[in-house]
C-alpha cells in the first residue's frame, strides 16, 4: 500500500483568465506528476465565472482528474458573504492538511474561516499564501487589516521580490509580525506551442494585443485614452486586439464602435500558444505581482510594450527599450512612432527577452520549489 497522500486545497477567486489562477492550475496538475503523486489537489473557487473560457477550463481540469469545488454560484460581491461559511464546512468535511491561498479575496475568505476555527478551538490546517500582487488592499485598508490579523507565521511565497516586499510592508503597516517562513518562487512558464487562432489578422498592419482582465489594475482605462491619442496619428497603420473580460468591457465596446482598428475579443484559452500571430503585446499595468503574460510573450518571441510598474519590470531585461511611463502620454506615443518607423531591431529584442526569461523563470523550477515546500510541511 502506498503512502497516504497529502490533501491540498488551492483556493482561488474563480476559474478564469489570470496569472494567479494559472499558477494554481499548474501546481495542481504538475506537482502530482513530479512527486510520484504524493499530493491530492482540489481547486476551490469562491464564485463561478460563466464565460466560455471558464467553462472550457473547468472541463479541462476535470479531464485531468483535478477536483473542483465552487463555494457560491451567484455574484462575486454576494459570494463574499456566503463563501466563508461554505469553506468552513468544506474544510471540516475534507480535512485537508494544507490550504494554499492565491490573492486577496481568497485570503479574506480564508481569514474569516481561520477566525471561526479559533472561536471553536478547532485545529487549523497548514496555510500557504502566494502573494501575487505588489499592492495589497490599497483601496480597502480596514478589510486588509482584518484579513492579515487572521494569519500568523504561515508559509509566505512572493511570486517576485516586489510582491514579497508588499507583504512585508502591509504587515508592518498593520503592526503585525511577519512570518518567519518567507521565500520568493518566481512564476515559471513553458515555451508556448504555436496553435492557430480564430481571429482576423491584417498582416499589412501592426497588430498589437492586450490580453488580460479589463480592470483598473491592468491599466485598461489608461490604454483606452492612449489608443485615442495614437489613432490621431496612426489609425490606418495599427490594429488593437483587446482580449479578455471585466468591468471596463462596455466602455471598450463603445470605444470600438468609434474606431474600426479596435477589435474586442473574449478570453481565449491557451492564449500563450496563439500570441505568435501578433506583432506586439502591450501591458499598461499599474502593478503586477509578476507579469505572467509578459513571461509567456517573451517565450513566444513576442516583443512587449510595458508600463514601468512593480512586478512587471522584473519580467523584462534591464533597460528594455519598449518600457513607458504610464502617466506620461508622450512616453508611449514615442515608442509607437518608432514602431511605425521601424526603428527597433526586433530580432535582437526577441532574442534578448527570450534568453532573459528562459534563464530566470523556469517552469520546472517553479514546480520543484513548490513541491519541495509542500513536502516540507508536516
Amino acid at each position: 500500500m502506498g503512502a497516504k497522500k497529502m490533501k491540498i486545497i488551492q483556493l482561488i477567486t474563480s476559474i478564469n483568465l489570470g496569472g494567479a489562477e494559472n499558477v494554481a492550475f499548474n501546481l495542481s496538475e504538475f506537482c502530482q506528476k513530479d512527486t510520484s503523486e504524493r499530493f491530492e489537489f482540489t481547486i476551490v473557487e469562491i464564485f463561478q465565472s460563466k464565460n466560455q473560457y471558464a467553462q472550457n477550463k473547468r472541463k479541462g481540469l476535470i479531464s485531468k482528474n483535478i477536483r473542483i469545488k465552487t463555494l457560491f454560484r451567484g455574484s462575486k460581491r454576494i459570494s463574499l458573504l456566503f463563501a466563508p461559511f461554505k469553506l468552513f464546512f468544506l474544510l471540516l468535511k475534507e480535512k485537508p492538511q494544507l490550504v494554499h491561498s492565491h490573492t486577496d479575496l481568497p485570503d479574506f475568505v480564508l481569514g474569516v474561516v481561520l477566525k471561526m476555527y479559533s472561536f471553536f478551538s478547532f485545529k487549523k490546517p497548514q496555510i500557504v499564501r502566494s502573494i501575487h500582487n505588489t499592492e495589497l488592499w490599497s483601496t480597502h485598508r480596514s478589510i486588509g487589516k482584518f484579513t492579515e490579523s487572521a494569519f500568523n507565521d504561515d508559509f509566505i511565497v512572493g511570486v517576485s521580490d516586489a510582491a514579497l516586499k508588499a507583504y512585508q510592508e502591509i504587515r508592518e503597516s498593520c503592526k503585525l509580525s511577519q512570518s518567519k517562513n518567507q521565500q520568493v518562487i518566481f512564476n515559471g512558464c513553458d515555451i508556448p506551442k504555436e496553435e492557430p487562432i480564430k481571429l482576423v489578422i491584417d498582416s499589412t498592419k501592426i497588430n498589437i494585443a492586450f490580453c488580460g482582465r479589463f480592470e483598473y489594475q491592468k491599466g485598461i482605462d489608461i490604454l483606452m485614452e492612449r489608443i485615442v491619442e495614437i489613432n490621431n496619428k496612426h489609425e490606418k497603420q495599427i490594429v488593437f486586439h483587446l482580449i479578455g473580460s471585466g468591468t471596463y468591457g462596455e466602455k471598450l465596446l463603445d470605444l470600438s464602435s468609434q474606431f474600426s482598428n479596435i477589435k474586442i475579443h473574449g478570453p481565449i484559452d491557451k492564449i500563450a500558444n496563439k500570441l505568435h500571430v501578433f506583432d506586439y503585446l502591450i501591458m499598461p499595468s499599474r502593478f503586477e505581482g509578476l507579469g505572467l503574460m509578459s513571461l509567456e510573450a517573451s517565450l513566444a518571441k513576442l516583443p512587449i510594450i510595458a508600463a514601468i510598474a512593480p512586478g512587471l519590470s522584473e519580467t523584462l531585461p534591464e533597460n528594455w527599450p519598449l518600457c513607458f511611463e504610464l502617466n506620461d502620454s508622450s512616453s508611449l506615443l514615442t515608442i509607437i512612432d518608432k514602431l511605425v518607423n521601424e526603428e527597433y531591431n526586433l530580432d535582437e529584442l526577441k532574442e534578448q527577452a527570450f534568453e532573459f526569461v528562459s534563464n530566470k523563470f523556469s517552469f520546472e523550477n517553479m514546480i520543484y520549489k513548490y513541491s519541495e515546500l509542500y513536502a516540507s510541511i508536516k
